[in-house]
């Protein structure tokens, strides 16, 4: 299973975003709620079934429209979710609800390969369980561990999982490194 995705910037830079979590990275899919078109990813049931393909591998089916539109409705839960938690609110509870719900479900189950029997591909149902069920585990995970990046001009939103709880930025190499290196200026030119 791929952790991580793709992300765009303004300026049309690719770049690899590590947010920590399944269920995390299934809501970059789409805009995070910040209503910015341009970050979908999931136009049509294809897409969303070639993302589950590159996570879990072939699936036993293509997804259905009706899957589809579940799916879009799971990923609005988990990114409604995941921007209050990162904001110190409190969840909505039908978000809960519908992340309990499809997270109840048969998720795919870890194989140990090797022996006689043969690991069959997953049904889509069982791909959108595994994510909730993985949203269970990052939203249960304890206060301050949902979190938006420190870079004053950055909105993403990951999962710290350092055992300290100290991680800061969205990625080190992007707004690390930038914060770093203001700071870095900003000292050289009080001393100049």
């Amino acid at each position: 299973m791929a952790g991580g995705t793709w992300l765009v910037d303004k300026a049309g830079t690719r770049w690899f975003f590590e947010s920590g979590a399944l269920s995390l990275d299934f809501g970059y899919t789409g805009d995070y709620g910040y209503g910015v078109a341009a970050w979908e990813h999931l136009h049509q049931p294809g897409d969303l079934t070639e993302w589950l393909t590159e996570r879990f591998g072939e699936l036993s089916r293509p997804v259905t429209q009706a899957e589809f539109a579940r799916a879009l409705v799971l990923r609005a839960a988990i990114t409604g979710i995941a921007r209050a938690l990162a904001g110190d609110e409190q969840p909505s509870p039908p978000d809960i609800d519908l992340i309990n719900e499809i997270g109840s479900g048969a998720d795919i189950a870890p194989f140990l390969p090797g022996g006689i029997r043969e690991k069959g591909p997953p049904s889509v149902a069982r791909a959108l369980s595994t994510i909730a069920r993985d949203a269970v585990a990052v939203f249960s995970a304890g206060p301050g561990r949902v979190r938006h990046c420190d870079a004053g001009n950055c909105a993403l939103i990951f999962l710290d999982t350092s055992r300290p709880n100290s991680r800061r930025w969205c990625s080190m190499q992007r707004c690390g490194n930038r914060t770093k290196v203001r700071v870095h200026r900003s000292k050289h030119k009080e001393v100049s």
